[in-house]
Formats: C-alpha cells, structure tokens, sequence
C-alpha cells in the first residue's frame, strides 16, 4: 500500500533531476503487452528530456533509468499488476509503487517527485483495507473505489500450518493446544501451548486451532498496518467474524464486515462488497468537510479562517496552518514558490521550474497532520482548485 510513509520517503528527496513516471495497467489479459510497450515509450521520453534538458549523456540516462527499464524484461512483475504503476527515480533512490488506482500517462522531471496523481490514496476518504479470512487462507488487500491490489503481508497460510506446528503426542492424536490466543511470541503470532487433551472430540480440535491461526492472522495483520490510519473491513464467515474482533484488537476495524466465504468472490467482487461497507462513512467525512467549509466562507465574520486562491493555501500548508483542504480532482495550479520572500506566485500556464501550487498545498497538509479530501470542482467556490479551513 501506499502510504503517508512513502510519501514522506519521497518527499524527502531534494535532488534534481528527480524522475516521476505514471501509466496506467491491466490486472490481466493481453492489455498487459501494452502497458510494457507504454512503459518502454515513457521511458524513451524521459531519456530524451534527461539529455536534451538536464545535460545528461546518452549513457548516463540510461544508467539513471535502469531500474525502470529492467521492469520491461520482469514477466513476473507484469503478471501481479494493479490499475497504475508508479515509478521514482532519483540520485540514489528507487521506488515502485503498483497501486489500485488509475493513474494518467505521464513522465515529469524537475528538482522533486510529482505525487499528484497519488493524492486519491492518501486522502481522508481514498484507501480502506480488507482482510479476507478464510480457515484455509489469510489475505490483506489495499483497495480505493475504483481498484484492488493484493498486500504482501506474510499472512498464515491457514489452519492447516497450526496443525503441524502442534507439538503433540505422537500416541495422541487428539492432543492440541487449548482455546488461548494471546501469548505472544517473537514469530508474531500466538503461542502454541503443548499437550493438552480434547479427549475424542474433533470439534474442539478444530476450534483450538481454528482460534490460533486466527489470533496469528490478526497480530501479522496489525504489524503490517501500523503506517495505515484507515478504516479496515473484514470478509470472513460469522465464526471467524467473531474470533477476529474479540481478540485481535485491529485499528480502524468497521463493525459492518462482509460476511460470507471470501474465497468464492472475485477480487472485484471482493471490492466491491467491502466498499458497500465504508462508502457511508466515506461520503458522510467528504460531506461534512465540504459543509463546514462552506459555513465558514459564507459567514463574514469566520471568512477569514478559510482561502481559496492557491497560492495562500499553500503558505499556509508549509507553515501548517492548514487543518482541511479540499482539492478539485485533477486540476492543477502552476506557479512559483520563492523561499526569500516565503511567497506563492501562480502562473497562467505551465513553465520551466514550475511547481503545482495545489499538489504542495495537499502533501504539506498531509506531513503535517491535516485532512485533504478529493472532491469535485462543483464543490468548490466558483473558479478555486483548492479550499482550505484555517487552524489559525
């Protein structure tokens, strides 16, 4: 997934030339031919401009673009695609992202990585995850409205592993571990506790270990969302429902999960199902962001808490005065940001050294802790890309 980790990585790089490629892909099918055919075509053009721009030999861009360039001869890296891939490249640094939203077709090299077309992860109301649970497998997924992409979370691979980790008499094969599910071990799981015996009933074999492999589901899943501060759905039969939300303890849990057997649905279906769930809450969080604006510019005598023209909403990003933002999906403000006189100046159009005034403004509010929601320009006041609620 990506998250506010990443973008903090990739903000953090100050070194022009700083590369940012975006294409959109295909989860399968033929179409993936071509998303190599595009890839290779961005590629070309970002050595050219590398050469004809930023005066680098033919060779050195080359060198410079390698890691993206070896992903053309990678047909297993083709074969796990999402709806976009992103691809940074800069002195020193080498990111990848596939990620479960359609992203434009676009190369762009300046002194710091464009992100914009990433803002609709990171986002207040973009990314949710699902924790698909099934008692022969585990799988987390990082999904937004519109995609689905599969997380590489090292989850147990079912009950199955519970049952041959039980240390247990060799004479005995009703021997198991009791119903505990909350010793933790360095594995990051729960603690098998040896040699305790159901007598003859199957049942309570399959309960205890049934009710290990989960609590082990549950602890890698909450280590591998750390860095996520969204909602999480679960999809899972009622049993397993109710074993991952009395013990586990996950952030962001939704009290309305999906409940059915994960492992009959499509993973489109899969999305779509668990969106149902988290798109009320979605909605209600844009809605109320949209209306407290709203109230505020409406009212003379708060006005002066909000601000529409992008380049004060970026000052006051920087400086984290902002507490919410709203952007119009896909419009962009260019302009210039002058650190002497710590002032904004927007431009008419795009120019050598410009920089997107509104994607500043939303990453800066994100590093420092603010809401940016997605929303669309008829939300917003007449002509603005931007509308930001002032902390102060």
């Amino acid at each position: 997934m990506f998250c506010k980790h990443d973008l903090e990585r990739l903000l953090a790089v100050d070194a022009a030339p700083a590369v940012s490629i975006f294409l959109p892909t295909h989860i399968a099918g033929r179409d993936i031919r071509q998303d190599v055919i595009r890839l290779r075509n961005l590629i070309s053009k970002a050595q050219d401009e590398l050469c004809e721009k930023h005066g680098l030999r033919r060779p050195d861009a080359e060198a410079f673009l390698k890691p993206a360039s070896d992903l053309l001869e990678q047909g297993e890296f083709w074969r796990h695609m999402d709806r976009g891939l992103a691809v940074f490249l800069a002195r020193g640094v080498s990111a990848i992202h596939r990620v479960p939203v359609e992203l434009p077709e676009e190369v762009t090299i300046n002194s710091r990585f464009t992100l914009r077309p990433l803002l609709p992860l990171l986002a207040d109301d973009g990314t949710f995850m699902i924790l698909a649970v099934t008692a022969g497998r585990a799988r987390l997924f990082s999904a937004t409205r519109n995609g689905i992409a599969e997380e590489d979370a090292d989850l147990p691979r079912g009950v199955a592993d519970i049952d041959a980790e039980t240390d247990y008499d060799q004479n005995n094969r009703h021997s198991a571990p009791p119903a505990r599910h909350a010793d933790r071990t360095d594995r990051g799981g729960i603690s098998m506790v040896k040699t305790h015996s159901f007598g003859d009933d199957p049942e309570e074999l399959r309960k205890a270990h049934l009710i290990d492999y989960v609590g082990r589901v549950g602890a890698r899943a909450r280590d591998h969302l750390k860095p996520f501060h969204g909602p999480l759905v679960v999809v899972a039969d009622e049993e397993i429902q109710g074993l991952l939300r009395k013990d586990t303890h996950l952030h962001g849990l939704m009290q309305g999960g999906v409940v059915t057997n994960p492992d009959a649905l499509e993973a489109e279906e899969l999305r779509r199902r668990a969106y149902a769930v988290v798109k009320p809450m979605f909605e209600s969080t844009r809605r109320t962001a949209v209306e407290r604006f709203n109230a505020l510019y409406g009212d003379r005598s708060t006005a002066e808490r909000t601000t529409t023209r992008a380049e004060e909403v970026m000052v006051a990003a920087r400086e984290g005065r902002v507490g919410v933002l709203l952007v119009a999906e896909n419009d962009k403000v260019w302009g210039h940001f002058r650190e002497d006189y710590h002032r904004a100046f927007p431009l008419h159009h795009e120019a050598d050294g410009a920089i997107d005034l509104v994607e500043h403004a939303a990453t800066e509010t994100l590093l420092r802790g603010g809401e940016v929601h997605v929303v669309s320009k008829a939300d917003l006041p007449s002509g603005a890309s931007a509308a930001a609620i002032l902390r102060f």
